[in-house]
């Protein structure tokens, strides 16, 4: 029946990419292909010692994250979660999640927090779809306990990460906000934290800091666009 009504909409209202606004498409080829670019930055912290990106946020690639971040695009939920799957099977993370198995009996996907003010703008915790199919995808390839968790949470902070101009700003803007949820037990878990944008990495490092301060172990970050400090945004 939902796929009925699905259907009818498509045909009164269609849609165009997200990306381009190329007819008929959620995204296109061409647009999909802009993430499939496999960035990758060191990351100290985390097991792997490096992070990951689909693609650059520009173009075509920003154009659709903004539709679907803060436009409600939720139909961009599917094509985004298969690029965070593609993502984590072509940078290693099934791998790397093998050499923890001794010392973590769960992996535990986690979305990067969003401020309290974000969330109720747009309606929902725009990250748990994403995290939910990586978890699955992420089951299947594995025989892990994978799970999703709510684990972050964000107090107290205005604006948004991606309006906040330097490093020094985003990790002030950050600092004593990120922190783990109150009853959430990360001893003996593994992490993969996952994110929309990254830029200077404030974000990532503080919620990062964060789970491994109670107890969790860092596999890698999984982001899917990155703008680095003091590129333009548009491309």
């Amino acid at each position: 029946m939902a796929g009925s009504f699905a259907h009818m909409a498509n045909l009164l209202f269609p849609r165009g990419c997200a990306g381009c606004d190329k007819p008929d498409d959620v995204l296109c080829d061409a647009c999909l292909a802009s993430f499939d670019c496999e960035l990758s930055q060191p990351l100290e912290t985390a097991e792997m010692g490096r992070w990951f990106a689909c693609g650059w946020y520009r173009g075509a690639a920003r154009q659709s994250i903004l539709a679907w971040k803060d436009h409600g695009d939720e139909e961009c939920d599917r094509p985004f979660s298969d690029a965070l799957c593609r993502l984590a099977e072509r940078a290693g993370v099934i791998d790397a999640m093998d050499g923890v198995r001794e010392i973590c009996d769960t992996i535990l996907v986690v979305p990067a927090s969003s401020s309290i003010a974000s969330m109720r703008q747009r309606g929902r915790r725009h990250m748990m779809p994403l995290a939910k199919r990586l978890s699955a995808f992420l089951r299947c390839r594995t025989d892990f306990r994978v799970q999703v968790c709510d684990a972050l949470t964000n107090k107290g902070i205005k604006g948004k990460s991606v309006e906040t101009k330097g490093t020094e700003q985003r990790a002030q803007r950050l600092k004593g906000h990120v922190m783990v949820r109150p009853g959430v037990t990360l001893q003996n878990k593994a992490v993969i934290l996952v994110d929309d944008i990254v830029t200077s990495g404030a974000t990532m490092r503080r919620c990062v800091d964060a789970l491994t301060s109670q107890g969790a172990l860092v596999i890698t970050v999984l982001a899917l666009a990155h703008t680095p400090a003091g590129r333009p945004l548009t491309a």
